[in-house]
């Protein structure tokens, strides 16, 4: 078995082709002595990333979303003598404002015309909507700036006009999660389904097989995936998990986990 075989063991099926690429960008640090700038990645494929660079002596990864708790976020990976500076990330903190008295806008409407245009979510990261300030911050790929003035000139009845600012008024995130200490029997998707919402495990079951239950933006119908570090679990109608830490098992042999729970 080669040696990136074995890395790939330690990930799930599902996230192989995301394992290969980023052994190719650790390959690409590490050979070439330079560094490589990926697109936005969730928290999940950042700790994959981190993973795999931290198997690599004299190879360091840095993060940057723009907003502080940001959840999607750019990663360089280098050679640990360079020095990475803020430019390196290729950032950029759009906003526009919208007149709150007349009209609403909200996460989902920016969301919708950007996908809309056909752009790739990794090219953007965190939209954060102040809906009683009428404000609306967006941290976006460099080379996307300008398509992204050209083709979103309207987002419902708002008429808009995206405004560089500066990274030091980025807006502050609010934390809506809580971390919470939990025993579960395993790691299943059912048992920590059932477990964060306080749900019977038949009832946990069948939010997954209908579909209701995505695990790191993907919809995921086995009731029996078990779950990793840093996976994130977002449950249609009862919110988001996501699994933070474990330390061991209880005299009773269950395990001890710390999830992140947002409750909708």
């Amino acid at each position: 078995m080669s040696n990136q075989q074995a890395i790939a063991q330690h990930f799930h099926e599902s996230e192989g082709d995301f394992v290969k690429q980023a052994l190719d960008w650790v390959n690409q640090a590490e050979i070439d002595y330079r560094l490589v700038l990926t697109k936005f990645l969730n928290p999940r494929q950042r700790y994959i990333a981190q993973t795999l660079v931290n198997q690599h002596a004299g190879l360091k990864m840095l993060e940057d979303g723009i907003f502080d708790q940001a959840e999607s976020k750019r990663i360089v990976i280098a050679p640990d003598f360079y020095e990475v500076e803020e430019s390196d990330f290729q950032l950029v903190l759009l906003e526009l404002t919208f007149p709150v008295k007349f009209v609403s806008l909200r996460h989902k409407d920016i969301l919708g015309a950007l996908v809309h245009t056909g752009l790739d979510r990794s090219g953007f990261g965190d939209i954060v909507v102040k809906e009683d300030a009428g404000q609306v911050q967006l941290a976006v790929d460099q080379p996307l700036v300008g398509f992204i003035r050209q083709e979103i000139g309207r987002i419902g009845k708002v008429k808009t006009d995206w405004q560089t600012i500066s990274f030091e008024h980025a807006f502050q995130k609010e934390e809506d999660g809580q971390d919470q200490f939990l025993l579960v029997k395993s790691l299943r998707l059912d048992v920590v389904v059932a477990a964060a919402f306080k749900l019977a495990r038949a009832k946990a079951q069948a939010l997954v097989t209908s579909g209701s239950v995505q695990v790191n933006w993907t919809v995921s119908d086995q009731v029996d995936r078990q779950i990793s570090l840093k996976d994130v679990i977002s449950v249609r109608k009862y919110g988001r998990i996501c699994l933070e830490s474990l330390s061991g098992q209880s005299k009773k042999d269950k395990i001890k986990a710390v999830f992140n729970i947002i409750h909708r």
